[in-house]
């Protein structure tokens, strides 16, 4: 069995990423640059070309069959809406700093980034040299999925309610383990918010992804974990774990009998991974108006709305404003978080 860890996580070897550098403006169609001798329009060939002028490319921060399913359905759709092609390439690494640093020095004004915003919004709580803020750093485009996370257990543990989690870490304390899938993710952050709460001392088994968590805890050699509800789902419905609650404001479609962490009077806020567009920070705002239009009207096709909800998520339609709003809201609950629990990591 994996050793267990008490405290601060061991985290990966720092990596220092390039900054931004500024995105040109963008004009609009055939409108053309003044000639700085003369002060007169400048000849036709001179004028902007209409954006899109070629491909858009979206950068997802994380490697193939995870989240990026979310981007690889829209990109085709958001192709025929821009009447350009759509491409998307994963570029994984440093909990989706690389990927977002590569988005924020890029100024083709042609590439975008797709992303875990709870992820990188706890990756500027927990890290001490951030290289890069989601809020400060990048402009938002389009917020369009949202994924609930929910407290599992194995099925022969015992353990059949959320209180019963509460009452066995109270009974023994610090012999009650969880497995956690990664350090500084939404799932530990989860977990340390649980125990602050309610005064527990529960262990962290640290894994590499997600997969090997989740085995452990089929098997009980760990017998709970918090799990997004979409990777969780297939061991769910097999019986092989049993879901407690949902961390949700709202029950998930995906399983309308399970409590949510709020109901049971055991939570007051919820806890969601979002995932959503952004661009470098210097994107002209009809640009960004542009994608947000098309992207929520491919939220808005119910065809799309049930395929998402199939994978356990949850579409959203929100404004360039509202989304920055919800960054911004989301950076101070998790810093807070991170900062009573002492959970703190380097690169």
């Amino acid at each position: 069995m994996p050793d267990r860890v008490a405290g601060p996580i061991p985290t990966p070897t720092r990596r220092r990423l390039l900054g931004g550098l500024a995105l040109p403006a963008l004009l609009p169609r055939g409108k053309a640059l003044a000639q700085p001798e003369t002060g007169q329009p400048a000849p036709p060939q001179a004028a902007a070309a209409p954006w899109p002028s070629r491909s858009v490319r979206i950068v997802v921060p994380s490697v193939t069959g995870g989240f990026d399913t979310y981007a690889r359905i829209i990109a085709p759709l958001l192709s025929e809406r821009l009447g350009r092609p759509v491409v998307v390439e994963n570029r994984p690494g440093a909990n989706g700093n690389v990927g977002a640093a590569e988005v924020q020095r890029t100024t083709d004004g042609h590439t975008l980034l797709f992303a875990s915003i709870s992820t990188m919004t706890i990756n500027s709580s927990v890290y001490r040299s951030v290289p890069l803020d989601p809020v400060d750093d990048l402009a938002a485009v389009a917020l369009p999925v949202a994924s609930p996370m929910v407290w599992v257990a194995n099925p022969e543990c015992g353990l059949r309610r959320l209180q019963d989690v509460v009452d066995r870490a109270r009974a023994t304390p610090g012999k009650l383990d969880y497995a956690l899938p990664s350090a500084g993710t939404i799932n530990h952050l989860i977990v340390e918010a649980f125990k602050l709460r309610h005064g527990l001392d529960i262990t962290a088994v640290p894994y590499r992804g997600t997969p090997p968590a989740q085995l452990d805890v089929v098997s009980g050699r760990v017998p709970i974990m918090v799990d997004s509800v979409g990777a969780g789902i297939g061991h769910i419905t097999a019986g092989r774990m049993r879901p407690l609650a949902v961390t949700g404001r709202n029950r998930s479609a995906m399983l309308p009998d399970v409590p949510t962490v709020i109901e049971l009077g055991l939570e007051d806020r919820d806890y969601v991974a979002w995932y959503a567009f952004a661009a470098p920070k210097a994107t002209p705002p009809a640009v960004v108006r542009r994608l947000n239009e098309a992207i929520n009207a491919i939220m808005a096709d119910p065809d799309v709305d049930a395929r998402f909800r199939g994978l356990g998520a949850e579409p959203r339609r929100l404004s360039p404003e509202e989304q920055h709003a919800f960054m911004v809201a989301e950076r101070a609950k998790w810093r807070q978080i991170a900062r009573a629990a002492k959970v703190e990591a380097d690169y």
